[in-house]
């Protein structure tokens, strides 16, 4: 009995033993076989994108270059009228914008202080005018009777003579010798006076008329002040600012308005640095640099007249002056104006449409059905028979026949794979 239990706790022993053992090599065994048995999985590869893009035929040609600069109207005949003495507004004849011809009266001022000033000025050139008219008769007068003086000093002088030969032979008194010798000595003083005065005329005569020259440019100056009371128009022109009213008390210096000559309107517009040299080249060998541009539906022709004497430390070109062709007075100071410059023909140019253009110098190539990045120099622009604008580059990458990307594409990059929708 002893021996039947203890082989029954064996069995118990071995069976909680084997069994765990029994389940995991049977799980291995399904898990292998499920590893076996799973379906194959694919790999997909997914092909490389296409893009789309328009293109345009590389056919260089003769184009004349059209380049766009910015400008402001501006004249140098810009005068700025101010009063010449202080005086009170009363006439008002020009207001802002209007155009004027040359000796319009545009503003008065009240004359009224500036005529008693010429009233005085001339009073004061009568009175020495008549001073001289005066040192004149003086002097003749003086020169007549100096022939008279000279034989009454004769006169007393043999008096004298004579009662020096009385006195001698007692027969006349000291005292008419002493009378004799007194009248001789008053008369001789009377005629070194007239001597002296006549001597002298040359000298007051001078001062005289010196006074008369300073009394009349006197005179002159008052009746300019006094011609200044009245503002004219210099020239022909626009009135650009009217700085006055009715009433207003001016004081010397004072600005009473401002106009501008109409036929010397310019445009002051910044030329390319990478064109200045060109250009340059061009008007020293004479040759004409037109431009045009469009204001207010009226189409107006200028020339190039002059480059700038002075470059801006910030900008990037030299400013040009260009001066319109027509009398046109329709333009006011400041106007902004977009002007198309037209240069000299140039060969093997290529026109492009600016959606080609990437960047400031690159445009694409498709090559081969890839892109390929190509360095281009911008020469200007292009308007064509239908009013679209080109851009006209050059690259001695490119020849005729190329393809060149028309579309902005944003990731554009040497190697992308494209197709032409042309083809």
């Amino acid at each position: 009995m002893k021996f039947w239990l203890n082989k029954q706790g064996e069995m118990s022993l071995l069976k909680r033993l084997v069994l765990p053992i029994v389940i995991l090599i049977i799980a291995i065994v399904i898990f292998v076989s499920m590893i076996k048995t799973k379906p194959e999985s694919r790999t997909m590869t997914k092909p490389q994108k296409v893009w789309r893009v328009n293109t345009v035929s590389v056919s260089p040609q003769s184009y004349s270059p059209q380049i766009t600069v910015y400008g402001r109207v501006e004249t140098p005949f810009q005068a700025s009228l101010n009063a010449a003495l202080s005086a009170d507004v009363i006439t008002i004849n020009a207001f802002e914008g209007d155009t004027v011809k040359t000796g319009d009266i545009l503003i008065k001022l009240d004359d009224r202080d500036a005529g008693l000033i010429v009233t005085q000025r001339q009073a004061d050139l009568d009175e020495i005018s008549a001073q001289i008219q005066s040192e004149i008769a003086t002097y003749n007068h003086d020169k007549a009777v100096l022939e008279n003086e000279k034989q009454l000093l004769q006169l007393s002088q043999k008096a004298v003579s004579r009662s020096k030969k009385l006195e001698q032979t007692r027969l006349a008194s000291q005292s008419s010798l002493e009378d004799a010798l007194a009248a001789e000595q008053k008369q001789i003083v009377t005629l070194k006076k007239l001597e002296h005065d006549i001597a002298q005329h040359p000298s007051r005569l001078a001062q005289l008329q010196a006074k008369q020259s300073r009394a009349q440019a006197l005179l002159e100056q008052a009746q300019l002040d006094l011609s200044r009371c009245t503002i004219t128009a210099p020239f022909d022109g626009r009135i650009a600012k009217l700085n006055v009213a009715i009433g207003d008390r001016v004081r010397i210096g004072d600005q009473l308005l401002s106009t501008y000559d109409l036929s010397q309107l310019e445009v002051r517009a910044q030329i390319p640095g990478r064109l200045v040299d060109k250009i340059s080249r061009m008007l020293s060998e004479g040759q004409v640099v037109t431009a045009q541009a469009s204001v207010a539906d009226q189409l107006l022709q200028f020339k190039l007249a002059r480059l700038s004497g002075e470059v801006a430390s910030d900008s990037g070109g030299i400013d040009g002056l260009f001066k319109l062709n027509s009398d046109d007075q329709s333009l006011a100071i400041g106007t902004f104006i977009q002007l198309t410059l037209t240069l000299t023909q140039q060969d093997n140019v290529i026109a492009i449409p600016y959606d080609a253009l990437y960047g400031l110098d690159s445009v694409y190539q498709v090559k081969d059905g890839f892109l390929q990045t190509i360095t281009i120099t911008r020469i200007g622009e292009i308007t064509t028979d239908s009013g679209e604008k080109q851009l006209l580059i050059a690259s001695n990458q490119l020849k005729t026949g190329d393809k060149i990307v028309s579309t902005q594409l944003p990731n554009a990059i040497t190697g992308l794979k494209v197709e032409s929708l042309n083809d």
